[in-house]
């Protein structure tokens, strides 16, 4: 039996159980394919749609924390790659979901070489997602229909794993935020120019982690991490910055591969909205559970996923605050 991946990507959430995979144990070209389905409750004042599916009201009429959304979306998921004759560098083209509150993913164009010594490198270019998100021009308009506009990210990330050939692993990621028509703000005649533009969506995000796996033993493996995030967007009210504490445990019994994340992040905001007259200090949570099972029902080379993911921002702000809770399930193909 092939040896499952190990990345926990449940519905729209992406945050690893380990920084790399194993390269597969021949040369030639692998990967996966996968597709499924996620349902679940959103609540967001920002976001409009995901796959042209609506994840909240286009009208809104006071600033009050979100309504609730329930949704039905596809899934889709692929890693194909080469892996060269020395068995220590491939290539790949995949999918990643960079994060689990605003559906952010990418395009992942990555090159990887296994050291003896020092360690596994990966650079990854990371473009536009293929799943289309879209959020609020003017995310503020009272009383009308607001107008929706496409947000994507693109940028870089730079992985090292079992460095010196230990359990310690490093993921340093950098993205930049693009809205084709950011218009925070403009219905609003009271504010000052200036002030439109502290609500500046658009900008750079990076985080920096640092995580360690131990290996148990009998399938179990932990993988304790602490991060630095940057959110450097244009407009300092909506800017954050702070950091991520989380744990990953895996349990690998060979019939099943059960998956569990656990993340809390604490971000403090960079200037005073406005609008509100608060920061954007905000408490970030994040659970998600995965079951793997492969070959199901006898199929060779397939395999099944089940999994759960509940992710909640209680930002001090209650407008901005957000909540995501899902069910997906997906069957993929080995190659």
């Amino acid at each position: 039996m092939k040896k499952l991946a190990l990345s926990l990507a449940v519905s729209t959430l992406a945050m690893s159980a380990s920084a790399m995979d194993p390269l597969p144990p021949e040369a030639g070209f692998s990967g996966f394919l996968a597709l499924g389905a996620a349902g679940g409750q959103v609540e967001s004042n920002f976001l409009a749609e995901v796959v042209s599916i609506d994840l909240s009201n286009d009208d809104i009429y006071v600033y009050d924390s979100p309504d609730q959304t329930d949704i039905i979306i596809p899934s889709f998921g692929y890693n194909l790659g080469y892996t060269f004759a020395n068995k220590k560098t491939r290539i790949y083209a995949g999918t990643a979901v960079e994060d689990s509150l605003d559906f952010s993913t990418n395009t992942v164009l990555a090159v990887r070489h296994d050291f003896d010594s020092l360690g596994n490198i990966e650079l990854a270019g990371l473009a536009p997602g293929v799943a289309k998100v879209e959020v609020w021009e003017d995310p503020y308009l009272l009383g009308s229909n607001r107008s929706s506009t496409e947000r994507s990210t693109s940028g870089g990330r730079l992985t090292w794993d079992k460095i010196f050939g230990t359990g310690l692993e490093f993921i340093a990621n950098a993205r930049k935020v693009d809205i084709d028509h950011e218009r925070s703000g403009d219905s609003l005649n009271y504010l000052t120019p200036e002030q439109r533009k502290l609500l500046d969506r658009e900008g750079d995000v990076s985080r920096y982690e640092l995580g360690y796996m131990f290996n148990f033993g009998d399938g179990l493996s932990v993988r304790p991490s602490a991060a630095y995030i940057d959110r450097d967007l244009d407009g300092n009210a909506m800017a954050q910055d702070g950091y991520e504490l989380g744990v990953s445990l895996v349990y690998d019994a060979g019939k099943y591969v059960w998956l569990n994340r656990a993340v809390y992040q604490d971000l403090d905001g960079d200037d005073v909205n406005p609008i509100f007259n608060e920061t954007n200090d905000a408490n970030i949570y994040v659970l998600a559970s995965e079951v793997r099972v492969p070959d199901p029902f006898g199929w060779e080379n397939w395999y099944t996923t089940v999994g759960v993911q509940w992710a909640d921002n209680q930002a001090d702000i209650d407008f901005n605050k957000s909540t995501v809770a899902m069910f997906s399930a997906q069957i993929g193909r080995r190659f």
